[in-house]
């Protein structure tokens, strides 16, 4: 795109030399079609290049090495191109601005720290790339309004405290941001309009941190941070049809937040094989489905979900049912009030915790918890609820309640120290499945409503089973050997 050519139509204003020289200062102006524009700066302290197109099809590039220097370069028309390089500078600026179609600004920051790069774009189809590698506190800044706009900022091969901040408005954008190897760096994308995509990814670094926010209908995210320590992630959507993709594995103390609020929104997040993840979804809307991954040890998820056919399947991969949460220490939260909610739930290791509480029509849950030290709470209030539940280990315990029509409790625990406490108060077609083996078990049963059973199984020493049943046609079956 770029010609090594002799300035063409250009007014250059040069003071105390422009290349190889102090203090150098260069303007070039140029109206028409097809001009180029081209200005050196070398080991020139204090050095500033300034470039105005207007017309079609110009091309503009700068220059500068190795000092503190400023570019500014102003682009009106269409298909025009700007490209600012600085090398080996500290507390440079580079400042792009475009006003057309189609336009392409590049900038390229290296080896430096301080600089700042800043590109404005205004129109449609405008392409806007940063480029800083091995940087120090610097900043890459892209604002675009119009349409079928594209925006990417790389920041690479190491550094610490760089920054990425990319703003869009308008429909059918994009935008890309990405760290490697770096310290303590943050990413920002924020978009406005419909059918927006957003990409953050940071990999192989500490203390990172992402935060992506789409304001619309169709928007759709991909955040990548793996191998990262101490990161986090923060994605938004509020609209229609907007889905999330979310990867934090591989890493440590890391901590994913994602906010959706619309309809038929699709999220899953990954923290595989990671140590003391946090994952804190909330969904708002309906047809909501999202799924979760996190193996390795003390892990937290907390989902909250309002709407309508809400789902939460904990993957393994993804698919519809099941589970996720493998190590030990986990913790596991989820709330969800609508029609049609699904929980899937899978939790190996020791002293696992799960909370599940539901309200609405046709919920079910069923959860997997092994080994030693587990929990388990559940209410589901509303009708058509059906809960299993499976608990292997020692210590594990059980609690529960159900209102509403044609709920069905299941509780089955292996080891000992077990307990279980099921309530079902006032309803139709309720039922209770208590079976308990090995160990001091307690089981606690209450009915009441309408065609109630209740079957104890208890299987070990030092059991003790009370069964209350409330209401017409209720069944009471105990077994302890």
């Amino acid at each position: 795109m770029f010609k090594h050519a002799p300035l063409s139509a250009a007014i250059v204003l040069a003071m105390a030399g422009q290349v190889m020289a102090d203090d150098s200062v260069s303007i070039q102006n140029q109206m028409g079609d097809e001009n180029i524009a081209e200005v050196l700066q070398s080991a020139s302290p204090l050095s500033s290049a300034t470039q105005n197109q207007t017309g079609l099809g110009n091309n503009h590039m700068a220059l500068q090495d190795g000092s503190s220097s400023q570019i500014q370069q102003n682009t009106n028309g269409e298909y025009n191109a700007g490209y600012a390089e600085q090398l080996y500078e500290n507390g440079s600026t580079v400042l792009q601005q475009q006003t057309g179609s189609l336009n392409d600004s590049f900038t390229s920051q290296s080896l430096g720290s301080g600089n700042q790069a800043q590109q404005i774009q205004q129109g449609m189809g405008n392409h806007s790339l940063i480029w800083q590698d091995t940087q120090a506190a610097s900043q890459g800044t892209t604002v675009q309004s119009g349409e079928g706009n594209e925006a990417n900022i790389e920041q690479l091969f190491g550094g610490a405290n760089n920054s990425s901040k990319i703003t869009q408005s308008g429909y059918g954008n994009y935008s890309a941001a990405e760290h490697l190897t770096h310290q303590d760096g943050q990413i920002e994308i924020f978009q406005e309009g419909a059918a927006n995509w957003a990409y953050g990814d940071q990999r192989d670094g500490v203390g990172g941190t992402i935060g992506i926010q789409q304001n619309g209908t169709g928007n759709s995210v991909e955040v990548w941070q793996d191998n990262q320590t101490a990161s986090q992630a923060s994605v938004t959507q509020l609209g229609q049809t907007n889905e999330v993709i979310l990867d934090q594995s591989f890493g440590r103390d890391n901590v994913a937040t994602l906010m959706q609020n619309g309809e038929r929104n699709a999220n899953w997040s990954d923290q595989y094989e990671s140590t003391q993840s946090v994952t804190s979804i909330t969904q708002a809307g309906k047809d909501n489905l999202h799924f979760t991954y996190q193996t390795g040890d003390n892990h937290n998820l907390s989902i909250t979900t309002t709407g309508q056919g809400n789902k939460i399947m904990a993957s393994t991969w993804k698919g519809e049912k099941p589970g996720g949460q493998f190590g030990s220490s986990q913790r596991a939260e989820i709330n969800q009030n609508g029609a049609g909610n699904s929980v899937n739930l899978t939790q190996d290791g020791v002293a696992q915790l799960a909370r599940l509480n539901q309200q609405g029509t046709a919920n079910q849950m069923q959860t997997h918890q092994a080994d030693s030290n587990n929990e388990l709470y559940f209410e589901q209030n509303g009708s058509d609820n059906l809960l299993v539940a499976d608990q292997r280990g020692n210590d594990n315990y059980a609690t529960g309640s159900s209102t509403g029509d044609a709920n069905s409790i299941t509780v089955d625990q292996s080891g000992s120290g077990n307990q279980s406490s099921t309530w079902q108060l006032y309803g139709s077609g309720n039922q209770a499945t208590i079976k308990q083996t090995d160990g001091a078990n307690v089981a606690f049963v209450t009915q009441g409503g309408n065609a109630n059973q209740a079957i104890v199984n208890q299987s070990g020493a030092s059991m003790s089973a009370t069964v209350n049943q409330y209401g017409n046609a209720n069944q009471a079956k105990v077994i302890q050997q």
